[in-house]
């Protein structure tokens, strides 16, 4: 293991890692209008309202972060890009000291360039969910995991302590972390330190620590008959979905296509012929992906959670979802240099040329943020114009116009494009899921919920092509078994200003609750 202490790369790691948030944020500044179309980030939101230990679908710690993250940044959609790009560069970071503790020191850095221009760190990390989270949490279980087994008998202890905490801090952000632990397990028994390490009680207090940590998410979900676990048994039929097995076998070449292509050709010698280079270049495609023997405890590491992951997809459990492979890349780079190194030596130039291809990567990245921007302006892409900021206000000011002085204490309806009102206009307006009393917003209760106003938000789409739901019919049939009959409010916004081509009106309603009255 390599000590980072004095690492040279230091302030440009640090440096670069600035860069490309700053990049990355700015690209979506100019090209997005809205945070994710499917509601994902609004989800997180509303789940951050509640203090809990769980929610209806995934562990706490995306909840958790989004909150603490909104107690301090104002609620825009600028905002929620940033913390998305500042949890990938965390990851990015973690990889950079993964690498060198696992003894790679001089190509820590190009791994990490390389890293950021996959997908999942860069287009898809934008949306900030239950898989992105994972890039920064992985990449430090594993440099914990290192540590420890390079660790002295006097430090053993308190680095297994550490390793336990940020595993089970991984585990709270997905169950799905689980399938980075045989990695490490085997890793570990590949290894003479990591042998010895195992006889030692590192592991147990490792697995203490995190069980400790998990006990209270653990006692929250027998108290809500385990809800969030049956949302992962929801994801698999006992049947073998083929289709989705092969996306996720291809994920690694999908995803991290081009930082693949790149290393590849960076390893090709400019002194060959044409057709001997591009013979070198196959060449290396190949040799990238391929362990060292055996007992190649790095390509075990790396490749074991994709692996564990074909599975579990063939065990008919679960049905593969290509977005769970985001986080599972993080030592590719590694794994492509180390093999390559070993084939032939790596350019003297290879630092320089890493920086310089992440650079003009990140530019790329935000020069062509206009075209895209124009490419939906001009063909009317619905998210682009969808109008969630407008609606939030327009709705709040509509029912303060009727009842003044008062606002909602909670609102329902269509999850999560609800959660458009406490995020846009009052975050003292909770979200629930559906109906206050009934499940799923019973999992995490608003008990005071008939002592206040509420709103039962129905998103009816674009003008000209308005959404297919039920929720209007459930929102009127609710309200009337509670005996309420207030007209609905109605709005219809639309996004305007020079970066809108078009005129697209979306129209929503929200179905009132009163409480009784004393």
């Amino acid at each position: 293991m390599t000590s980072v202490r004095h690492s040279p790369h230091r302030f440009g790691i640090g440096l670069l890692l600035v860069v490309y948030v700053a990049a990355w944020v700015c690209s979506h500044g100019i090209s997005d209008t809205n945070l994710d179309s499917y509601g994902d980030m609004l989800e997180n939101f509303a789940w951050s309202q509640a203090a809990t230990w769980g929610t209806g679908k995934h562990p706490p710690l995306i909840a958790w972060v989004t909150g603490l993250w909104f107690s301090v940044m104002p609620r825009h959609d600028i905002a929620y890009h940033l913390l998305a790009y500042v949890n990938a560069a965390v990851g990015l970071l973690g990889v950079w000291r993964m690498t060198i503790a696992l003894g790679h020191r001089d190509i820590a850095l190009p791994a990490v360039l390389l890293l950021s221009m996959a997908l999942p760190y860069s287009t898809l990390a934008v949306k900030f969910n239950a898989n992105t989270i994972l890039l920064s949490a992985w990449p430090w279980v594993v440099w914990c995991w290192a540590r420890c087994i390079a660790s002295s008998p006097g430090s053993q202890d308190l680095r297994a302590l550490v390793l336990g905490g940020v595993t089970a801090l991984a585990l709270l952000g997905k169950y799905y972390s689980g399938v980075l632990l045989p990695g490490l397990l085997v890793a570990s028994l590949l290894r003479d330190d990591g042998r010895a390490w195992l006889t030692t009680r590192g592991p147990w207090i490792a697995a203490i620590a995190a069980t400790a940590l998990l006990l209270p998410h653990l006692k929250w979900v027998l108290d809500q008959n385990f809800v969030s676990l049956g949302y992962v048994a929801r994801q698999g039929d006992g049947r073998i979905n083929v289709g989705q097995l092969i996306r996720f076998a291809l994920a690694p070449l999908i995803y991290w296509l081009i930082p693949w292509i790149v290393v590849a050709w960076v390893f090709t010698s400019t002194s060959d012929g044409t057709d001997s280079r591009i013979k070198r270049f196959l060449n290396n495609l190949v040799r990238a992906w391929l362990p060292a023997g055996a007992r190649d405890d790095l390509f075990w590491l790396v490749i074991l959670p994709w692996a564990t992951t074909m599975l579990i997809g063939l065990s008919g459990l679960v049905t593969l979802s290509l977005p769970w492979a985001i986080p599972i890349g993080f030592g590719f780079p590694l794994l492509w240099l180390r093999n390559l190194q070993r084939i032939s030596p790596a350019p003297k130039t290879l630092q320089a040329a890493a920086v310089k291809a992440g650079l003009i990567w990140l530019l790329l990245i935000v020069l062509l943020a206009p075209v895209y921007a124009w490419q939906q302006s001009t063909t009317g892409a619905e998210n682009y114009y969808r109008p969630r900021l407008e609606a939030a206000r327009a709705l709040l000011a509509a029912w303060e116009q009727r009842y003044p002085g008062t606002s909602p204490g909670w609102v329902g309806g269509q999850w999560a494009e609800n959660a458009i009102i406490p995020f846009y206009a009052d975050p003292a307006i909770r979200a629930v899921r559906g109906f206050p009393n009934q499940h799923p917003a019973t999992v995490l209760p608003h008990d005071n919920w008939r002592h206040e106003g509420g709103l039962v938000l129905c998103p009816l789409g674009p003008l000209s092509h308005p959404y297919r739901s039920d929720c209007e019919t459930a929102a009127v049939s609710w309200l009337a078994d509670l005996r309420q009959h207030e007209p609905a409010i109605e709005v219809t916004v639309q996004k305007s200003g020079v970066r809108f081509r078009k005129d697209i009106p979306f129209r929503y309603v929200g179905y009132v609750y009163l409480p009784a009255r004393p």
